[in-house]
């Protein structure tokens, strides 16, 4: 009797096909992934902020030799804010007591209404924005509206680190909204530029400021011209709403403009308010939203005089002799940082 064998599947010489993964083998694997991304998502994130932070610090480069070049145009800086001098609304008050003692003076384009960051626009190879703006319009005038050339995101004031939760930011007064294109850059007004009674009127740029690089008596690899403002705040909240990200707009000069386009050394580099705050102006917040800061860890970056971007980290109260002497042209002690 002959007796036949089931032929087995396999080709001869061939391997059985594969068991499937245990439990345990798969928890493994599982876990050794898991592993794998806790090792390597910090590092993904340092690379993307160390191009941000480079990012930021091309924005910089390209916003210092603007500011040069329109020395090299006009033998001085802008103003930090031009204002007319007049008792009218936003105008720089004859009465005031900076312009009285002479820390601030007339302003060097008469009859005009303009920051900094408005006046360097034609060296930022941004002269059709340039062209649609209105220097003869008070206060509000060129962020009338959502699509107004004062509500525009111009992407070299904006570090990509930057707290930006919408661009633009709005603001509402006397019955009237006003639209703001966001800018994480401010010009260096000295020790102190507000609370603007206490004002020192001692950095590079102010209220009608007229400096020029012969001014700069500390040397120009000594003096900052602009630098970075943190726009997060989690201390300051009014009305459920996170206050500092609102102050901020490049395209109006009022007197009170200046909290929205300068900075100074009050305090250090990446100042925290020291407790929480619910109402929208005291002397803490007039520190904080003129406070240099970033998102960057451990600092800020700066543009100096000399065209050159360092990354400053002078974050401790004790660093700040070392941050106000950086800010002061011509104070006679010049700053030592690298």
């Amino acid at each position: 009797m002959h007796v036949f064998l089931p032929r087995s599947r396999h080709r001869a010489g061939a391997s059985p096909l594969p068991a499937g993964f245990t439990l345990v083998e798969l928890l493994v694997v599982i876990a050794i992934i898991g592993t794998l991304v806790g090792l390597l998502l910090p590092a993904v994130q340092a690379a993307r902020e160390a191009a941000r932070r480079s990012q930021c610090t091309n924005n910089l480069k390209q916003i210092g030799l603007a500011l040069l070049n329109f020395h090299d145009a006009r033998n001085r800086f802008p103003p930090g804010v031009n204002l007319p001098v007049g008792t009218a609304s936003g105008m720089l008050f004859p009465s005031n007591a900076l312009y009285k003692s002479g820390k601030m003076g007339k302003p060097p384009f008469a009859g005009q209404w303009g920051s900094w960051l408005m006046y360097t626009f034609t060296m930022l190879e941004e002269a059709n924005l340039a062209a649609q703006l209105d220097f003869t319009t008070r206060e509000y005038g060129n962020c009338n509206g959502p699509d107004s050339v004062g509500a525009r995101n111009v992407s070299v004031f904006v570090c990509p680190s930057d707290h930006v939760p919408k661009n633009p930011v709005s603001y509402s007064t006397g019955g009237n909204t006003y639209y703001f294109g966001v800018n994480s850059y401010m010009a260096n007004a000295g020790s102190r530029c507000w609370f603007w009674a206490n004002s020192t009127c001692d950095g590079m740029f102010q209220v009608n400021s007229n400096v020029r690089l012969k001014d700069v008596f500390d040397g120009t690899s000594h003096t900052v011209l602009v630098g970075e403002r943190d726009s997060f705040e989690p201390n300051w909240i009014v009305g459920g709403e996170q206050k500092l990200p609102n102050m901020r707009g490049w395209a109006w000069s009022n007197f009170n403009a200046m909290q929205d386009v300068l900075a100074s050394a009050w305090v250090p580099v990446n100042y925290r308010l020291p407790g929480m705050v619910t109402s929208s102006f005291n002397a803490s917040t007039d520190d904080r939203q003129n406070a240099f800061g970033s998102r960057h860890p451990g600092g800020a970056n700066m543009v100096f005089a000399d065209g050159s971007v360092r990354f400053i980290t002078l974050v401790d109260t004790a660093d700040l002799p070392v941050l106000q002497r950086i800010m002061r042209p011509a104070d006679g002690q010049p700053g030592g940082v690298d």
